[in-house]
């Protein structure tokens, strides 16, 4: 199904004071996993929401009450050599399109002095990102998934290469207005990016129907000026292919 392009600009969200989401893990035992490990300051801690337009790239639909999204794709490879400071992030979540809220979960991807990283993280906006320590790698298959029941959240992130899966529990009342497919170049404004070629995500359902007709469904580009940085292949069912254009 291809879908006409769609951009929305957003201003800038709300403070992070201006919701109090209460973060909790299911035991004892997970939220001791989910703490950013010993070192873990070094991390890039970005907050990925949008700030500001023009940042996010990919799809996102609206126009329904969503509970629930969940997806796939393929950790790209990073060319540091032309950009080696840089980052950007790949993530799948609900709301923040046209709210001040995002219920969300992925990983950055970095280059930090040439060397290609990947941080995985979830965040419940405007809570802080939880960085977790479990190994990212370039053509790794992740999967992840976003659901609430009540003000119940349930965000699981999966690399099905390497055998890990971490499930996070939050609790918060948000306005579930948006469910989304995002690559997010990070920082307030358009930042450097290394070039990373594609990134595809496949099986992409929210609230159990594809995403392609789960709602009134928006194409948004990363963009400098008038000058787009990534464009979408149609969305066909659950599928696209976001392909970064420039260094």
């Amino acid at each position: 199904m291809a879908i006409p392009g769609y951009r929305v600009g957003l201003a800038c969200l709300a403070a992070a004071g201006s919701v109090v989401l209460a973060a909790t893990l299911a035991d004892p035992a997970l939220a001791a996993e989910a703490s950013p490990a010993t070192g873990a300051a070094s991390f890039p801690h970005y907050d990925h929401v949008r700030h500001s337009d023009q940042i996010w790239g990919g799809y996102a639909d609206t126009g329904a009450r969503f509970t629930s999204i969940s997806g796939s794709w393929t950790v790209p490879t990073l060319n540091c050599s032309s950009v080696p400071n840089s980052s950007v992030s790949p993530w799948i979540g609900i709301d923040g399109f046209n709210s001040d809220t995002v219920e969300q979960i992925g990983f950055d991807q970095d280059c930090e002095n040439g060397v290609a990283a990947y941080y995985p993280w979830v965040e419940m906006y405007p809570a802080d990102s939880i960085y977790f320590t479990e190994t990212v790698r370039a053509g790794d298959h992740i999967t992840a998934s976003v659901s609430v029941s009540g003000s119940s959240w349930t965000l699981t992130e999966k690399d099905t290469t390497r055998g890990w899966s971490k499930t996070f529990h939050e609790t918060g009342s948000d306005q579930l207005s948006s469910a989304e497919a995002i690559v997010e170049d990070l920082g307030n404004g358009i930042q450097p990016v290394a070039p990373f070629g594609s990134v595809t995500f496949t099986s992409l359902t929210a609230n159990g129907k594809p995403l392609a007709s789960a709602g009134t469904v928006n194409s948004t580009d990363i963009e400098r000026g008038n000058t787009p940085l990534t464009r979408n292949s149609s969305l066909s069912g659950g599928t696209f292919k976001l392909s970064w254009l420039h260094s």
